[in-house]
């Protein structure tokens, strides 16, 4: 029934884009004008008159004219601005890649101050926990100016909500949504309203209330190898790694309450409150197929496959429940004081992410086997799996593993303004100065246990117990599969029986290990202030400045030591760190006529590490004589910016620009690794152990440059006036000095080309509009670079992907407009490799999207 739907959307929606003039009868040339300027026209038109005002580079996505921006959350709206990709998460936007820095080097903010984020391993700000509904705009701003947190290499994501003084008048709007994805009968829906206005005398009060719910199940399907071997001069994936995501169930639940008080021209006062809830809900069936580790575990082996009589196999089923929770109070004001503007603020986040449950069970094989394909024209290849691979009784029960985590972050942060005029110097030149307080506190608390099923008792327990719908194969049929397993079914049996140690053992140490390993504690102050000039004198406008920050932060963690950890075991691993950094730059802007006008920017930029890194966990392994352990006394990235552009408009409604960007950082981060290292370590001594930890590079450096066009084709006879064009291109290269290595090695992140294109058309109540968007190939390895690999092989990538997408709505009333929408219509997969494409690592497909949809505003 949902491919049926589906394909008659897809139906309409093609009809629909190719025919734009059919609705030419319905509405007169005056009020199709008027619908017009209020569709996405009119929104790229407040982002392009946007980025024209401002005095920085910066890229706005604004909303239209009911606060919705056009992608479902905030990273899939932003992904199509110049110079931006995305890091995605089961086919949507999560974290967004600004001019090839990785993401957990961009700051985010909201509404102007911090965002929280209770990522347990980094700093990044997941913003597919936003929904797009409570959103005014975004700003992705590119250099900056010293009233801008420092901690920006990549730059700021400034995410703002709406002000009812945003508006001209009262208004309200409200939507509804269904979702329809391929290869699930599961439907998504979406729903938000938003109501907002000025009253009271002389309207200076304004009230804005917003709220969104959406669920969306989804089926994918995943299969990755974990590493590469060479076999008989030829090189293999080490298994076949294949996972079914069905079902995979995200809710997103939010709110948005803004209040305003501005009684004069004199004293504004405001209130904000945004509320946001992401859950993410799956179950994950698992088949690894093992590939043995010498020649003589195959037949007929050549560069193009071969036959395995005997390996070994897994089936795994793991269910998954992940909630964040995030709760943001702001209140603040601006003032004219002694003839200068004084702004304070004060904000408290805090945010809280739960999993609590992480639960998997295995079953395990011997003695299975197939026959598998593998080139460097077709590295996904295939596999086909014998009868005994097939057969549910061939998996016996081996363990059950239980895990639950707990992570969040209370973040407070105070800030004040004062900027006074200096007309003097010219129309809109001021001095400005101040400061900023902000304090976190971060914290993740894992507990975890595996139950080990007794060879003679529980081990003898197989799938066919258990079992579960049979999956034939994956990836259009590349795969065999084969049986699945009932979580229920297994589950029960396990916890009836867990208490049993004639059935089931706990290896003690191994679950204080998984209890303890990962807990951490890190707070952390950053004190800043600065000053800044913005000097305007004819076409001119110079921001100089510089900004201080002071950063002191202290650790806290456990060391495990077989033996001596116990569950009681409290932090008794602490380190610090503090440091001063000043952050001198300029940016400069030059109309050199109504139309065109230069900027160019010498900025500079710090970014912390990862707290995962900086956490002073300790593993001490006696038995593989090898350490494991975090680096508090890591060195903060620095970079240094440069940056130049041209802009031109044209004098109807369009613009287009060229920039070029520069970017060197020191002290890029790594995963390290030393052997024969002879030591203490946790108290313990160690003689020729091997040593994996986190340390800084020398540097990296970044080169790019930015192409963009938008442009409404007014100028043709009508009905094509209502067609549009926006696109743009950046061009990227760059350079990361690896300890150890002698080849090039790219930025985690960085792509060496994004491009992304649309052509719309509106007109006589039409609005649509198809985009594609293409990135290249990026190194994408979690946790930095190893420097144990000095040749690159093991370096993982993310293969480039182009993706298509649509939308076409009809307003058929000022008020209401019915859509529809579809992601992915080519229904691209996710590519990943080690080294180079030839080499596969993983690969995930998720299929096509559609959604229907009305919208009320008034």
């Amino acid at each position: 029934m949902t491919r049926t739907l589906m394909g008659v959307s897809a139906g309409a929606l093609v009809l629909a884009l190719a025919s734009p003039a059919l609705a030419q009868d319905a509405q007169g040339e005056e009020e199709a004008n008027t619908i017009t300027v209020t569709g996405q026209r009119a929104s790229d038109k407040a982002s392009l008159e946007s980025k024209r005002k401002s005095d920085t580079t910066a890229e706005v996505i604004s909303a239209n004219d009911v606060g919705k921006l056009p992608d479902q959350n905030v990273a899939e709206a932003v992904r199509r601005a110049p110079g931006v990709s995305v890091a995605t998460d089961k086919g949507e936007g999560r974290y967004l890649i600004i001019r090839g820095i990785e993401p957990n080097l961009a700051n985010v903010t909201l509404n102007g101050q911090t965002a929280s984020a209770p990522e347990p391993e980094n700093r990044n700000v997941k913003l597919d926990d936003i929904p797009s509904g409570l959103i005014g705009a975004v700003t992705v701003i590119k250099t900056l100016t010293p009233d801008l947190d420092a901690n920006a290499i990549a730059g700021q994501v400034d995410i703002d909500t709406v002000s009812a003084f945003d508006k001209k008048k009262f208004f309200m709007g409200a939507r509804g949504v269904l979702g329809l994805y391929q290869d699930t009968d599961r439907k998504a829906y979406e729903g938000d309203a938003s109501i907002g206005g000025t009253f009271g005398p002389d309207r200076q009060f304004g009230l804005v209330v917003a709220g969104n719910y959406s669920t969306r199940p989804s089926y994918s399907e995943d299969v990755l190898s974990s590493s590469r071997q060479l076999i008989g001069g030829n090189d293999l994936p080490a298994e076949i790694d294949q996972r079914i995501y069905d079902p995979a169930i995200r809710t997103r639940k939010g709110a948005v309450v803004n209040f305003d008080w501005r009684p004069s021209d004199a004293v504004s006062v405001y209130a904000r409150f945004m509320y946001s809830e992401f859950g993410d809900k799956e179950t994950r069936n698992r088949f690894r197929f093992f590939f043995p580790t010498s020649a003589a575990g195959y037949t007929g082996l050549t560069a193009d496959g071969g036959t395995i009589a005997s390996t070994t196999g897994r089936r795994l089923l793991r269910s998954r429940q992940e909630i964040t929770k995030t709760t943001t109070y702001s209140l603040g004001g601006e003032f004219d004081v002694l003839g200068g503007t004084l702004t304070i603020e004060g904000t408290h986040a805090k945010s809280k992410k739960t999993d609590p449950i992480r639960d998997e069970v295995e079953y395990r094989a011997s003695g299975i086997g197939g026959t598998f394909t593998t080139s460097s024209d077709d590295p996904l290849g295939s596999l086909t799996v014998n009868a005994a691979g097939l057969n549910p009784a061939s998996y016996r029960l081996n363990n059950y593993k239980q895990v639950s985590r707990l992570a969040g972050e209370d973040l407070n942060q105070f800030r004040v303004d004062y900027s006074i005029p200096l007309n003097g110097l010219g129309e809109g030149s001021a001095i400005k100065l101040g400061g900023k307080y902000l304090r976190r506190e971060r914290f993740q608390d894992q507990t975890g246990r595996t139950l080990s099923a007794v060879s003679a008792t529980a081990g003898t327990r197989t799938i066919a117990s258990d079992l579960g719908p049979s999956t034939a194969t994956t990836f259009d049929g590349r795969y065999t599969f084969g049986p699945t397993i009932d979580f229920a079914s297994a589950q029960a049996f396990v916890f009836a029986n867990a208490g049993n140690t004639a059935q089931f053992t706990v290896n003690a140490n191994d679950q204080i290990s998984q209890s303890k390993t990962s807990d951490y504690e890190v707070n952390e102050t950053v004190t800043a202030g600065y000053v800044m000039a913005t000097i305007k004198t004819g076409g001119l406008t110079i921001i100089p400045g510089v900004r201080v920050e002071h950063t002191k932060g202290d650790t806290k963690a456990i060391i495990y030591r077989a033996g001596v950890t116990t569950l009681n075991s409290g932090f008794d691993s602490f380190g610090s760190y503090e440091y001063t950094d000043w952050f001198p730059g300029v940016n400069v802007k030059y109309e050199f006529s109504p139309q065109l006008q230069g900027r160019a920017a010498i900025t500079t930029a710090i970014g912390r590490p990862p707290f995962v890194n900086l956490a002073p966990t300790v593993t001490v392994d006696t038995g593989s004589n090898t350490v494991s352990q975090g680096n508090p006394n890591l060195k903060a990235q620095r970079s240094f910016n440069l940056d130049a552009s041209l802009e031109y408009y044209f004098p109807s409604e369009g613009g287009i620009s060229v920039a070029v960007f520069y970017k060197n950082i020191k002290n890029p981060i790594f995963a390290t690794t030393a052997l024969n290292q002879t030591g203490t370590f946790g108290g313990v001594a160690l003689t020729n152990a091997t040593v994996s930890s986190f340390g800084n590079g020398d540097e990296g450096s970044l080169t790019g440059v930015e192409f963009a066009i938008q442009k409404p084709l007014t100028f043709l006879p009508s009905p094509l006036d209502g067609f549009g064009i926006n696109a743009n291109l950046t061009l990227s290269t760059s350079d990361l000095k690896v300890p150890g290595r002698t080849i090039e090695t790219p930025l985690v992140g960085q792509a060496n080309t994004i491009a992304s294109g649309q052509i719309y058309y509106e007109k006589y109540g039409i609005s649509a509009r198809v985009a594609v968007s293409y990135r290249s190939a990026y190194l994408d390895t979690d946790g930095g670079l190893s420097t144990a690999d000095v040749t690159g092989l093991s370096d993982g990538y993310f293969g480039s992907i182009t993706t298509v997408d649509a939308r076409i709505g009809y307003r058929f009333t000022k008020f209401a407009e019915v859509f529809v929408e579809g992601t992915n219509l080519t229904d691209a997969q996710d590519y990943y490799y080690f080294a180079n494409a030839s080499r596969f690592r993983e690969a995930e497909k998720y299929g096509r999207s559609m959604r229907l949809g009305l919208t009320l505003n008034y």
